[in-house]
């Protein structure tokens, strides 16, 4: 609420310290300043209560400064990347159980149940056979293994073999053309269901999908493989109904009473695992995300190795950071895995986690690692990167998203995020150059676009920002980090019906993060739609607990609300967990400044204490004006005029300090340009 008033004692003074927004992304980014102008929301006297930041990926004004945002990152920092493949490999079962029936085409749910008879789960078609794939022929395969036995007899090999030997040899080198040539011979010379698979894999590898799809056709009503392999093709093609036509709505392994759930000695992933990831996949591209999050689970639960499934779940957001944890650490590891091989999937899990809960089991668990020689692991790295970033700790996560990249160049997650600390830091030239880069090499991933989007945000150019923001929400519309910078190029702006529209969007991908109702929360305070802002900060405290800037938001809250108890328990909770997380305390100054505000509305009881969080804010940087001006504000009403003086005194001398080293900037700038 406004408070606007005509004497002193009702607090009729002025913060025009102009600030700029930030932005972030998330795991999804984090806040710092911009060019955009923009009002200082800190809880100055006749000012909105509030933070004084926008973040891209992290959070629109009210923010604190340089607070964290999605990763998640959306960074986040966790990544909100979608693999561009949808292809899962799947490997056979060493012993397959009784065949059963799988028909085509499986149109519902109860088709699938009553006709599961006659295909087998191995993936087997009449003599598709499990072994070598040079003498046995297997549709799966150690290529490294089955290469050392091979080539050393191949002098006796008969000639369909030696045709074999040569595809997979090409194959395996990429040479797709002389695969599918001495491919095409040997399935001609031997009508081999086996060398029609491959043959069928070699053209889906080539983009000829739909030949491939062909070719196998006859073979789906007997092969599990090859009818997973045409959902691929499908999916390929963006038919996902027909997909999900040909895989099932439902596994229809469930209710056989034979379940996939044993120790895969060849060490595989579970064909009936794949499939149910390919479900949920196809699920998720027609906006199906409860089908497609009970999917991805079940395939994780058949199968514990079924990584794309994992990250579907954790990258996208799917479940609360509480529900991630619960599910992953109940997952059947032992029952399916050796005891070391299960430790070890697990840890990797548990290190990729929603870094705002649990973080000490998460930090146990990335140091187990290391004892594996994975400490200069991409993913171990990224994790830590993550955890920084939460903390706002930029400078160094950035140090380490730069160690990954001159590794692995344009990993896909770890880009986000290093967008995301470029712009916090506030690198214009940097940022441009990566930008420049990522168009001219890789300009068909959506990251790419993003990070132009955060170039010209950064540098004030919204429309520009909200073009490439647009561009890479149309290549990918999963891409949350998109939708993200799209909301706050609009908040910024005070567009808050824009960025809401924008917000909601995110929300609606990412149901189990915090951060878009947090987001559309604030921008209802910002228009003073208080019951609306309610409903949402409620909501995004209850998906996340762990979130210091939830907390604030709610302090603002409870603060227009004239509730001032609340408002003090919220900002003292938020500072809590800024301890606990080890953030740079600097960075949440704006929370101290609302603190002191609302012991300052308590009465003339609490002056005192609002004048310490007050001077408390003065000590943690280059002194604030606006906290000087606070002071002089409690000793004014304490009729303490002397002390009141000073401190205005000293307002003004800040004030006009902080002017004249802008101008300079401003003209450092120009003589550059």
């Amino acid at each position: 609420m406004n408070i606007n008033t005509t004497n002193i004692n009702n607090d009729n003074i002025h913060d025009s310290n102009p600030t700029s927004p930030t932005m972030s992304i998330n795991n999804l980014i984090s806040p710092s300043n911009s060019n955009n102008n923009n009002t200082n929301h800190n809880m100055s006297n006749n000012t909105d209560i509030g933070t004084n930041t926008t973040n891209l990926m992290g959070s629109p004004p009210r923010r604190p400064s340089n607070s964290p945002q999605f990763l998640d990152p959306l960074a986040t920092p966790r990544s909100f990347l979608r693999n561009n493949s949808t292809s899962a490999t799947p490997s056979l079962i060493a012993t397959p159980p009784p065949p059963f029936k799988y028909p085509l085409p499986l149109t519902n749910s109860q088709n699938n149940k009553d006709n599961v008879q006659n295909a087998n789960v191995s993936g087997n078609a009449d003599n598709i056979f499990v072994g070598s794939p040079m003498l046995t022929n297997s549709p799966y395969y150690d290529a490294r293994t089955s290469m050392a036995s091979t080539v050393s007899s191949a002098a006796n090999l008969k000639l369909d073999d030696k045709l074999r030997y040569w595809r997979h040899d090409a194959y395996l080198k990429n040479l797709y053309e002389t695969a599918a040539f001495w491919g095409n011979k040997v399935m001609t010379i031997t009508g081999d269901s086996s060398d029609i698979f491959w043959l069928a894999q070699i053209y889906y590898n080539m983009g000829q999908y739909v030949r491939a799809q062909k070719l196998i056709w006859k073979l789906m009503d007997t092969s599990v493989a090859c009818r997973f392999l045409a959902a691929k093709c499908c999916i390929k093609q963006e038919k996902y109904q027909e997909a999900l036509e040909l895989l099932g709505e439902e596994n229809p392994f469930v209710d056989d009473g034979y379940r996939l759930i044993v120790k895969n000695t060849e060490g595989g992933i579970q064909l009936e695992a794949s499939m149910c990831y390919l479900r949920g996949y196809a699920f998720s591209q027609q906006a199906n995300l409860d089908c497609a999050k009970r999917c991805f689970k079940e395939a994780l639960e058949l199968d514990v190795k079924c990584y794309e499934a994992f990250h579907e779940l954790i990258g996208n957001h799917m479940m609360t950071a509480n529900e991630e944890w619960d599910f992953i650490t109940k997952l059947k590891y032992d029952e399916q895995l050796d005891r070391e091989e299960a430790e070890f999937v697990k840890m990797n899990y548990i290190s990729m986690l929603n870094k705002y809960e649990h973080l000490p089991e998460i930090k146990a668990a990335r140091h187990e690692l290391e004892s594996w020689r994975l400490s200069n692991n991409v993913d171990v790295l990224l994790s830590h990167a993550e955890e920084l970033y939460t903390q706002c700790r930029f400078k160094e996560c950035f140090e380490i998203t730069s160690k990954i990249l001159e590794s692995d160049t344009h990993n896909p997650k770890c880009l986000p995020i290093h967008i995301v600390c470029l712009h916090e830091l506030r690198e214009k030239n940097k940022l441009f150059l990566l930008a420049h880069e990522l168009v001219e090499h890789s300009p068909d991933m959506p990251v790419t676009w993003f990070g132009v989007g955060c170039y010209n945000y950064l540098v004030g150019k919204n429309d520009e920002a909200r073009r490439y923001f647009s561009k890479a929400s149309t290549m990918d519309s999963h891409y949350g980090p998109a939708w993200i910078g799209f909301g706050h190029s609009f908040a910024v702006e005070s567009e808050h019906d824009q960025a809401i529209t924008a917000y909601s969007t995110a929300a609606k991908l990412y149901e189990g993060s915090h951060i878009p109702s947090l987001f559309i929360g604030m921008q209802h305070l910002q228009a003073n739609n208080i019951l609306s802002a309610d409903e949402y900060l409620s909501t995004s405290s209850k998906l996340c607990e762990g979130d210091p800037l939830v907390y604030n938001e709610l302090g603002v809250m409870f603060y227009q609300k004239s509730k001032y108890a609340d408002a003090i328990d919220n900002f003292r909770r938020a500072l809590i967990l800024v301890d606990e997380t080890k953030c740079r305390p600097q960075i949440w100054e704006t929370t101290w400044m609302n603190l002191g505000h609302a012991f300052k509305r308590m009465g003339q009881v609490d002056l005192d204490a609002a004048i310490n969080y007050f001077q408390k804010v003065t000590t943690m940087t280059t002194p604030s004006p606006s906290a000087l001006t606070a002071i002089g504000y409690c000793y004014h009403v304490k009729e303490e005029y002397e002390e009141a003086i000073l401190y205005y005194h000293e307002d003004l001398l800040e004030r006009c300090l902080e002017e004249m080293i802008l101008f300079v900037n401003e003209e450092k700038e120009n003589e550059r340009v």
